[in-house]
């Protein structure tokens, strides 16, 4: 599962709307076989994550490089 905190929706090679306040939800494989592209400009944020269940928590890194995924479904409330 990825937030979106600022993306952008790329069609036919040109930047055409920008993306906020989404998730991306599916199958972490499947969209990993479809990265096509990654920058260089990784950041890992001072504060930390959770990850786990049945109330079993560690926290976690939290941060990403830009990448470009050739297809994906996106999800969220449009405003």
């Amino acid at each position: 599962m990825f937030e979106i905190n600022e993306g952008y929706l790329i069609e036919n090679g040109e930047i055409t709307y920008q993306i906020r306040g989404a998730n991306l939800i599916g199958n972490g494989p499947e969209i990993m076989k479809r990265v096509i592209g990654v920058g260089n400009d990784l950041e890992i944020e001072k504060r930390t994550g959770s990850c786990g269940k049945d109330g079993q928590y560690v926290p976690v890194g939290v941060g990403q490089p830009t990448i470009l995924v050739s297809e994906i479904t996106v999800g969220g409330t449009q405003v």
